[in-house]
């Protein structure tokens, strides 16, 4: 497959999301759209897209569609008990590199050019300061809200699992034939600076945990390392959601520091 291509799919989806984010969803917002719903659809269907375009490119290579053959070419093969190790020792760099690099994300943010969407809410802006436990989440209130865990955990899962078939799986094996041993590092900066653009803040602070996924993918050659470490690593936020539907909270004014 051409580097045009390749670019492409990358720079549509990137382009998408950053719309959604800083155009499509405010414009929503103003027609009356609750945020979470406006925030989310910008943000999940360019990626959930990821899925049936990874088939239909699939196809178009010529491939037989057999169950087999499909986990083959995704490269789902099944991870040994040495490459859980790894996936474990790449989700704990993930978390330590994430906190670690967390006052960059603050920095940044400072600067207009770089500056989040005003009605991003925290953890996702840096510039406001997180509730422990939280009492909304993108406007809904968590307390007592049982359903937002069923609806929001497994659309969650979906999109990055798309995001994995389609930038590990897809395309990362058509890199390595290019790129050799650094496959992963071109797969990684473009998931990074393209498909994360959106989070223009923390173009320096996301690069480990953008890098690790491509690279555990590709040292294991299993999709589902990068899967797993992907996934674990994000769960973090649905423990913060589990926290404030168990837990309500204090009464407090979300300052600006």
């Amino acid at each position: 497959m051409s580097y045009l291509v390749q670019l492409l799919i990358f720079g549509i989806t990137g382009s998408l999301v950053y719309y959604g984010v800083y155009y499509g969803t405010p414009l929503l917002i103003k027609k009356g759209v609750p945020l979470i719903y406006a925030f989310w659809f910008f943000l999940w269907f360019p990626v959930m897209s990821l899925f049936p375009i990874s088939l239909l490119l699939y196809h178009l290579e010529g491939n037989t569609w057999t169950w087999q053959n499909f986990l083959e070419r995704f490269r789902f093969n099944p991870l040994t008990e040495n490459d859980w190790y790894w996936v474990v020792g790449a989700i704990v760099f993930t978390i330590f590199f994430d906190q670690l690099l967390e006052p960059l994300g603050k920095f940044f943010a400072r600067f207009p050019i770089l500056a989040p969407p005003s009605y991003l809410p925290a953890p996702f802006n840096p510039l406001k300061r997180m509730e422990l436990p939280p009492s909304e989440f993108f406007g809904v209130t968590l307390y007592g809200n049982w359903k937002i865990l069923p609806i929001f955990i497994p659309l969650h899962l979906f999109a990055m699992l798309s995001e994995e078939i389609m930038w590990r799986g897809f395309f990362l094996p058509i890199q390595q034939e290019i790129f050799g041993n650094w496959a992963w590092v071109v797969n990684g900066l473009l998931w990074a600076w393209v498909i994360h653009a959106c989070l223009k803040w923390h173009f320096i602070n996301m690069l480990p945990s953008m890098l690790i996924a491509p690279w555990i993918a590709q040292f294991t050659n299993s999709t589902w390392a990068s899967f797993a470490t992907h996934s674990i690593g994000n769960s973090l936020l649905w423990i913060l959601l589990l926290v404030g539907v168990i837990k309500k909270a204090k009464p407090q004014n979300i300052n600006i520091i």
